[in-house]
């Protein structure tokens, strides 16, 4: 869906801003939708035979567009299918034209005004039936179209005596007056004249006898308008499970997504929703061993010693074979060869001839590169220099300036003068060096590398690292006796460390990436900040506290204790839920089972609901944060956490012996089932959350009786298999 408004913008870069917008509605009153009812039928009883009508209706529709000419010649068109709430669909359609409509056409091409019904019988019927909006606004407040007391269609419209260009890209038609000549028509008890009137062509009206709507316009909203109704998804409504007589709104109304009749029988019939002329040919970006490999068991040595050809690199051995092609950008390749399912481009046979080119045609094909993000730094300069150098037949010719061949694609952009230079970056830092620290100066610089995408973010380390490793410096000199340039060369290694440190919490990459030295770390995991923050933790003062808390369980939470520590060490990966009231000394019990844990040198992940929960856990996030949950659970089916499989996060959670969940009762349950896909995928397990021992807790008091408090009830633990949760009950305790 994404695509198809990415190709829509490709029209836009190539031909302009489009020419015409045309909105045209299925009529449940047409003849051929009439005949084929059986009697006492209504239209909304046979959907088949409006998605058949109305399809076959669009293509002799655009038949007398694009092969009538009623426009005049159409270079391409854009057009998308929707669905009323009453069921009937209808159709947006954008046209570039050869020819632009000049100001002294648009009279000839739309018209918003009522039609002489003497001179025009036909046409002065299909106007008041289809074309007439309303009446709203004073005249009627409670329209469908009315909204805190105005028309959302900015009806009636102004009195025009000339069609004038309007501000929003929409020229204001003529409406002239009764004086001026202008007619009325008499709706619904109303008499209305030309402010009411929905702009439209006499040519498509009297051939379709619908709602058509014609609009000149020349602004790229058009295309966004046409495209978010296949990119929106579904439409929303709220709808009722069940009716009770005590209404409780929470389970009977649930809010989703549905598709009406209307539209699922267009879609079973195979109609399309969304088409397009000319044709759009997707050119891959990769870099070199880069372009995306599917495999299998079987063929995964074939596909290492012979990867498949992208369109890429078939671009790159057509430029060695092929004259013409190395005068070609790799944009414009499409428009002169066609893309094999052999892997290749061979050269159209269909199109205009070119000129001093024998052989060579050109047709109207499109190319468009995907998207990339900046901060795939070294993918999105490849892609910039593919819009720039003509004929390039390797990823080292890309890299080639003036016989020089520099070591980056980023590099070579800069030579070929492709990119700003940073001065304004460099302004910055040095005004925040008269007022900040030496640890701002750091974010400072991180926040710039990971969001404003410098072009040469070297030089600006290279100038600045002395700033930047001061405080760094200072104390290195105090501490340590070595000489002044090993002291500099430690200084700023462990600054890179904290910079780099700081750029993966913005969500950035390492520092290689952005082409800056990589520093040292002299433990594997130090680099992983999150894995630090889940072992750095002081062995002997744990020891301390779990032997002084050990002694102080009581016989319940020794229960639970027992058996949490019998699962970790037997490694079968139970779930337990602790289901504890407040004051039971649940927070004291979770907090033993984390020092425990990583007293053994173990990772423990304390997590909770609610923000003020995971403040009492000792290392406490809670579970969004945690987790990566998405922010979506109640409308994604296969819910899954945003944890890529090689991220720091990802090794924690491969590493880690037990997950405590506090406050889980609060919880989606979507939240877990996306914990479980995740840790699953992570752990290459098909136990349940992936094998890890999981202890949630929580309350459930609401659903449960009250206890006398001079009572004193002992909790029962339930041993259950993987699949099922464990039920641990404590009451208040005496």
């Amino acid at each position: 869906m994404h695509e198809r408004a990415q190709d829509a913008m490709s029209y836009v870069r190539h031909y302009g801003s489009s020419d015409l917008f045309i909105t045209f509605t299925c009529n449940p009153k047409w003849k051929e939708m009439q005949r084929e009812l059986y009697p006492g039928q209504k239209h909304y009883q046979r959907h088949d035979i409006i998605a058949r009508v109305f399809h076959m209706k669009v293509k002799e529709f655009m038949d007398l567009i694009v092969k009538g000419q009623v426009f005049g010649k159409v270079r391409c068109h854009m057009l998308s299918v929707e669905w009323q709430k009453r069921g009937l669909p209808h159709i947006h359609c954008l046209l570039w034209l050869e020819e632009a409509i000049t100001a002294d056409m648009v009279d000839k091409v739309v018209c918003a005004e009522i039609p002489d019904v003497d001179r025009d019988p036909l046409l002065s019927d299909i106007v008041k039936a289809n074309m007439i909006h309303g009446p709203c606004g004073s005249v009627n407040t409670f329209s469908p179209c009315m909204k805190d007391g105005c028309c959302t269609k900015r009806y009636p419209r102004p009195f025009v005596q000339e069609t004038q260009r309007g501000q929003d890209g929409y020229p204001l038609y003529r409406r002239r007056t009764i004086e001026d000549g202008g007619f009325t028509v008499n709706l619904k008890g109303f008499q209305l004249d030309n402010r009411w009137v929905v702009p439209y062509n006499p040519v498509l009206l009297r051939t379709f006898e619908s709602h058509i709507n014609v609009e000149i316009t020349n602004s790229v909203k058009s295309i966004k308008y046409v495209c978010k109704y296949i990119t929106k998804g579904n439409d929303q409504a709220a709808f009722i499970l069940k009716n009770d007589k005590d209404i409780d709104e929470i389970e009977i109304y649930e809010s989703g997504r549905y598709i009406s009749s209307s539209e699922a029988v267009w879609k079973i019939l195979g109609f399309p929703i969304h088409e397009r002329y000319p044709a759009v040919i997707h050119l891959a970006v990769h870099l070199e061993n880069g372009q995306r490999v599917y495999f299998t068991a079987h063929n995964i040595h074939n596909k290492v010693v012979k990867p498949p050809e992208t369109t890429l690199s078939a671009f790159f051995n057509l430029c060695k074979i092929d004259e013409f092609a190395r005068t070609l950008l790799y944009v414009e390749v499409p428009s002169y060869y066609v893309w094999q399912q052999s892997k290749k481009f061979t050269r159209r046979r269909r199109g205009e001839n070119i000129d001093q080119w024998p052989g060579i045609k050109k047709d109207s094909a499109l190319g468009r590169f995907y998207t990339i993000h900046p901060n795939n730094v070294e993918c999105y300069h490849l892609r910039l220099l593919l819009h720039h150098v003509r004929g390039p037949t390797s990823f080292s010719y890309l890299k080639t300036v003036s016989n020089v061949e520099y070591p980056t694609f980023k590099a070579a952009c800069m030579a070929m003068g492709l990119l700003e230079d940073d001065k304004q970056w460099q302004y910055t830092i040095e005004e925040a060096i008269l007022s900040s620290s030496s640890l701002k100066l750091r974010e400072l610089f991180s926040v710039i590398l990971v969001f404003c995408h410098p072009s040469d973010p070297r030089s600006l380390w290279e100038k600045y690292k002395d700033s930047f490793s001061e405080d760094i410096q200072f104390q290195h000199e105090r501490q340590l006796q070595d000489s002044a340039l090993s002291t500099k060369d430690k200084a700023y290694n462990q600054c890179l460390i904290l910079i780099e440190d700081t750029v993966q919490t913005l969500g950035g990459q390492c520092l290689m990436d952005y082409g800056l030295p990589q520093p040292e770390r002299f433990e594997t995991n130090l680099q992983n900040r999150e894995y630090m923050r889940e072992t750095n933790f002081d062995l002997e003062d744990l020891k301390k506290k779990v032997h002084n808390a050990e002694a102080s369980l009581t016989g319940e939470q020794s229960s639970v204790y027992q058996k949490v520590l019998n699962s970790l060490e037997s490694g079968t990966g139970h779930i337990f839920f602790l289901d504890s009231p407040g004051g039971t000394g649940k927070t004291f019990l979770l907090n033993l089972l984390l020092s425990k844990v990583r007293n053994n040198k173990g990772i423990a992940l304390a997590t909770a609901s609610s923000g003020i929960a995971a403040t009492l856990l000792e290392g406490g996030k809670t579970a969004h944060s945690a987790f990566r949950l998405p922010l979506n659970l109640n409308y994604s089916e296969n819910p899954t956490c945003n944890i890529k499989k090689q991220s720091n996060l990802a090794k924690v959670l491969r590493d880690c012996k037990l997950i405590i969940w506090d406050e889980s009762t609060m919880a989606h349950k979507a939240g877990f089932e996306a914990l479980n896909a995740t840790l699953k995928d992570l752990r290459n397990s098909e136990e349940v959350m992936g094998g890890v021992t999981v202890l949630l807790a929580g309350d459930f008091r609401q659903t449960l009786p009250v206890v006398p408090k001079e009572e004193h009830v002992q909790m029962k633990l339930t041993h259950a298999s993987n699949r099922r949760i464990c039920g641990l009950k404590c009451r208040n305790f005496v």
